[in-house]
């Protein structure tokens, strides 16, 4: 069975399609790097290199830790990096990450919080006892502290902080701590470590063995929905905005064909004139739609008031009638509020609030459209109570 990672399961979470173009059809994109991606990878370069020197004795200033990155930043920056939000420059990313580095160096420094056991380090995870299922990944930095515990550290230079339940629930470090387990023997327990960079911020997290037996099994789920998948069905959504995958994904693979044309073309092919024609049809259904609902209301009124005038329910036409209906629709307090809760106690006073099962309002309003209780309690309701009147008409045909 195929080793999969915690990357290859999200993909597939966000889109089957994409899952299916990527790892299955391992179709070749010319891959656009975001400006915020490149700033990741210079970082994550720059902390590992931090402690790959101290593991040689070798103690970085702060001031070579930022040429070494700027170093790189300028070796590895090309013009097809994507800059999204053109109000920025690639000079505002760079100076983000000097931040961030300097944040990180002067918080951390002399760096002697715990014993670098591994960097960038190949974690292999086996999620049953026979070994079917397997996934992999990368640790940015394992550290062993004094008291026996291990730590996975993992660097975010996310421009968010993350919401609470995101760090209870994150997949990722949770999957990696599986394997430390597996792969130290000798290891007490693990801790789970996030670096938010920006904030200058360290949040960290555990998991229980419980937690980790129903990780296993909701991530051998994820695999068998993966491996019996047979549609593969694209999710349409904000990131497809930057997929890589466009042109060939049938939800955006007609817009690639015709963007390239000239207008002559482009206004000549057959699908974008089906579009334009079904978009025509629909506009004129809508504003008919709105001129007969207008002329059906007049009507509506005209009946309402013949049938007031001569006193009948039914208008009778040559082959069709029309029977003139009238409901009450009942608007009550909202809850927590102090209307609510004088109503409740005129209900509880008057021994009618367990009929309504803690005020239903659903059940209240049956109650007063048939005068089930007392006028005495009725009328008590009817301030708490707005009644919208509604006239309905029901058009039939006439029974030969």
């Amino acid at each position: 069975m195929t080793v999969y990672s915690h990357s290859r399961l999200s993909c597939f979470e966000q889109c089957p399609q994409k899952f299916k173009l990527q790892y299955i059809d391992k179709v070749e994109t010319e891959e656009e790097q975001t400006v915020e991606a490149f700033l990741g990878i210079r970082v994550h370069e720059s902390l590992e290199k931090l402690y790959r020197d101290l593991a040689h004795q070798k103690v970085n200033t702060l001031d070579e830790l930022l040429a070494f990155f700027t170093d790189e930043w300028n070796t590895n920056w090309t013009d097809d990096i994507i800059i999204v939000r053109q109000e920025y420059q690639a000079e505002n990313y760079l100076n983000m990450g000097r931040k961030y580095l300097t944040d990180y160096y002067q918080r951390y420094h002399p760096f002697k919080q715990g014993k670098t056991v591994a960097l960038e380090e190949l974690i292999r995870i086996t999620l049953d006892a026979e070994g079917n299922y397997k996934l992999q990944g990368y640790i940015d930095r394992l550290t062993e502290t004094q008291d026996g515990y291990y730590e996975i550290h993992d660097y975010k230079t996310n421009s968010r902080l993350p919401l609470a339940d995101y760090i209870r629930s994150d997949r990722q470090l949770a999957l990696y701590m599986i394997g430390v387990k597996n792969q130290y023997p000798d290891v007490k327990d693990v801790r789970l470590i996030w670096h938010f960079l920006k904030f200058d911020k360290e949040i960290d997290s555990t998991r229980t063995e419980q937690d980790l037996s129903q990780l296993k099994v909701d991530t051998i789920q994820l695999i068998e929905r993966i491996e019996n998948e047979e549609r593969f069905e694209a999710h349409p959504g904000f990131l497809c905005e930057w997929c890589e995958y466009q042109s060939c994904c049938p939800q955006w693979s007609h817009l690639h064909m015709i963007k390239e044309k000239p207008a002559n073309e482009y206004l000549k092919d057959s699908g974008v004139v089906l579009v334009n024609r079904y978009a025509e049809v629909k506009s004129a259904q809508k504003l008919a739609n709105l001129q007969w609902d207008a002329e059906l209301e007049k009507l509506e009124d005209a009946l309402l008031s013949f049938a007031e005038k001569e006193h009948v329910e039914v208008v009778f036409g040559s082959k069709n009638k029309v029977r003139v209906s009238e409901s009450e629709k009942y608007s009550f307090p909202s809850k927590n509020s102090k209307e609510r809760g004088q109503l409740e106690k005129v209900l509880q006073k008057y021994g009618r609030l367990q009929e309504v099962s803690q005020l239903d309002t659903a059940a209240l309003g049956k109650v007063l459209q048939e005068k089930q209780w007392e006028p005495e309690v009725l009328e008590a309701l009817h301030k708490y109570i707005e009644v919208e009147r509604k006239k309905r008409f029901y058009l039939s045909k006439i029974k030969e």
